[in-house]
């Protein structure tokens, strides 16, 4: 590996392992990625259950540009740049559920499929060019599915979806993502640059720092990879789920019933007021209860086989998903993926936490970050969520989950210390962060290629 200092801002970071702050405070990188990278990458807009009906709107925002997405009659899902062709005015601020699109400037209309509807006295155009239907559709954006989530690209030439997002639908298809919905969703301002907070979600390096409460139940011996362009990082469960990090010098546990239920304890941590979050509060409960019913004397694996069927019952008695994933595939899969650039999964056993941090067109100090939950509910037991955002999420700290609220302050800290003169260069840990090293190459690799 090569140790050569990176200090330039344009200079790659492949096969290196230092990283240069530049990339996080620069106006003129920031710059770069919003014209090479954001108007490039597939990324993802939202998910297939915010558009229920025919007529559905969503709108997502990015870099100073705006797409609608919208359930089409047939139950298709088109997307279109959130712009009127007449005099430019962003047609619509927020979602929604509507017959056709109008713009509010002057009344023009158009088709959920983009088409022109209306021209408001349209024969005043009469023999001018670029007046066609043709020339006066909306125009359409390229999209993507998997799992449940919408992917956007802006790019008219962009990369197949299905390319882009390989080998992720290899690993994580079994997890079923298609089959669970919004727990919660929660959109907070930050004072940080995008890649500080969506790095925070590509490593366990910073347990011990940030969440020195999860050491008691959990060894957080750890390495991360790359995957295509994208990354994960895995726990080698050298100690089972309810042993205490190896740092903390103490023992493994004599009686894993209680530890393992103290471990399924810390995703309260993760969850809402609910408890729901990176996994369901009915299979909690229903893992805790089953774990409390039994003997003395039962090694781990039993422990945990009886908590994990116990958890299985409980989703088949209210008609819910449950994927059930044997010991070596969930090694493999890890304990969370990082699709790029800015989309992270953190799995829970029915239920999943998903990041994606945003910039704030080109300052580079500034992102916002979306926090949310994803549930395999029962039947009809899915709850109506209504997105919230934070511009002051000080001021909304009791409404973010313990852990993720850590995360927040470390990040803003974070960023304060890139625009200090007493560093220049990161040096992350290149077994246990070299996701990030990866991150940052992929960034260059979109930064470098020719439009």
């Amino acid at each position: 590996m090569n140790m050569t200092m990176n200090n330039k801002i344009n200079s790659k970071v492949s096969d290196q392992f230092t990283i240069a702050t530049d990339r996080y405070t620069s106006k003129d990188f920031a710059e770069k990625e919003q014209q090479l990278l954001w108007k490039r990458a597939w990324l993802w807009a939202c998910r297939e259950e915010e558009l229920p009906n025919a007529g559905d709107v969503v709108t997502f925002d990015i870099v100073g540009q705006s797409v609608l997405l919208i359930r089409q009659k047939d139950m298709s899902v088109k997307a279109f740049h959130n712009v009127c062709p007449h005099r430019g005015r962003q047609l619509l601020q927020d979602s929604a559920h509507l017959s056709h699109v109008s713009c509010p400037f002057h009344s023009w209309q158009w088709n959920l499929d983009g088409s022109i509807k209306r021209v408001l006295d349209r024969e005043d155009w009469q023999g001018c060019e670029h007046m066609e239907d043709a020339d006066l559709k909306l125009k359409e954006v390229h999209l993507g599915f998997w799992g449940g989530f919408i992917f956007i690209n802006l790019d008219e030439d962009c990369q197949p979806f299905e390319d882009f997002i390989k080998p992720v639908p290899e690993f994580l298809n079994v997890l079923g993502f298609e089959n669970m919905q919004y727990c919660w969703h929660k959109s907070l301002v930050l004072n940080c640059n995008w890649k500080v907070a969506q790095e925070a979600f590509m490593e366990s390096y910073h347990v011990m720092g940030v969440h020195p409460q999860f050491l008691p139940f959990v060894d957080e011996s750890n390495y991360s990879q790359s995957q295509g362009i994208h990354g994960h990082h895995i726990y080698t469960w050298e100690r089972p789920p309810g042993s205490p990090s190896r740092r903390t010098g103490r023992d493994m546990p004599e009686d894993y019933r209680s530890a393992i239920i103290n471990f399924f304890k810390t995703f309260d941590q993760v969850a809402d007021k609910t408890r729901n979050g990176q996994q369901s509060k009915r299979s909690m409960d229903a893992g805790i209860k089953a774990i409390e019913g039994l003997p003395a004397g039962l090694d781990h694996m039993e422990i945990m086989m009886a908590a994990v069927t116990s958890m299985y019952e409980a989703a088949q008695a209210e008609g819910a998903f449950f994927p059930l994933v044997d010991p070596e595939t969930a090694a493999k899969i890890g304990v969370d993926w990082n699709v790029f650039p800015n989309m992270s999964l953190v799995f829970g056993y029915d239920g999943t936490l998903v990041m994606r941090a945003r910039p704030h067109d080109s300052d580079p100090n500034y992102c916002t970050l979306d926090l949310c939950a994803i549930i395999a509910w029962g039947k009809d037991k899915a709850p109506k969520v209504e997105k919230e955002r934070y511009e002051n999420w000080r001021a909304n700290s009791d409404d973010i989950p313990m852990l993720l609220l850590q995360d927040v302050k470390n990040m803003e800290e974070v960023q304060k210390g890139m625009h200090s003169d007493g560093i220049d260069i990161l040096r992350p840990n290149p077994v246990q962060e070299q996701q990030i090293i990866h991150f940052h190459s992929v960034i260059d690799s979109y930064l470098s290629a020719e439009k």
